[in-house]
């Protein structure tokens, strides 16, 4: 019978993720999350109140993961539009047949788990090591059964995205895992962890700013590959020497 899993090493073939890392514009996304929900300056102006987690604008509040994300526990049964995905430590949601060489997943993935845009999955036995992805795909993919998936309230994609690249959040994740070598983080506990909360208001307003910020990402990557496949059209000529860099 043939196995269940077929298991392969990675990256035998260049990754091929969604899109390539801009590092200079995540660093700006996360300086400017900073700047607004852990350094405040924007309402620096604004009255602020004691919270548990320090002082906070007034308006906003300390909330759980429980309370503002939801576990999402739909499986792909007889759908056929739906492909598999994997959270990797780069931080994102990659398709499988293009991260690895070899199928890794399932023969049958009528019991996998539907990971729709904008919702967030990860590996509870890696998320200690970044394995948490967002499906930015326009497509509904799905991950192991093992795996959890979870949903943020509506427009707050963006700012939990950024969220958990703080070190608060890490730092909680690795003190809730629970477990011997293999540490995991089940949603029941990754639901205990506090946060500031800002008011949907606040976060449509971040949201402006950031989505011109990816814009610029799209942009840039979009000239990048187009100058990739520009000089990979013409290095063959130049070396064999059909065309000269001479004047």
């Amino acid at each position: 019978m043939y196995a269940m899993f077929t298991y392969c090493r990675r990256r035998h073939r260049p990754l091929t993720p969604k899109r390539p890392r801009n590092h200079n514009l995540e660093e700006q996304a996360q300086a400017l999350y900073k700047s607004w929900f852990v350094d405040f300056e924007p309402f620096k102006g604004s009255k602020f109140i004691d919270s548990e987690l320090g002082m906070i604008p007034e308006g906003w509040r300390v909330a759980t993961l429980g309370e503002v994300t939801s576990e999402m526990r739909d499986k792909v049964g007889t759908r056929q539009d739906v492909k598999v995905l994997s959270p990797v430590t780069t931080g994102q949601l990659v398709l499988s047949e293009e991260f690895f060489t070899k199928q890794v997943f399932s023969e049958s993935i009528a019991k996998y788990l539907v990971v729709r845009p904008n919702d967030f999955a990860y590996n509870p036995a890696r998320v200690n090591i970044g394995s948490l992805g967002k499906n930015e795909f326009d497509f509904d993919g799905c991950v192991s059964p093992v795996y959890v998936v979870f949903r943020c309230e509506t427009g707050y994609d963006h700012f939990f995205d950024l969220y958990r690249t703080m070190k608060p959040f890490k730092e909680e994740v690795i003190s809730r895992s629970n477990g011997g070598v293999r540490q995991t983080l089940g949603y029941k506990d990754f639901a205990l962890i506090k946060l500031v909360y800002p008011p949907v208001a606040i976060v449509e307003e971040f949201n402006t700013i950031y989505n011109k910020m990816l814009m610029g990402m799209k942009q840039r990557e979009k000239e990048s590959i187009a100058l990739a496949k520009q000089r990979d059209e013409l290095l063959p000529e130049l070396m064999s020497g059909n065309i000269s860099l001479m004047a």
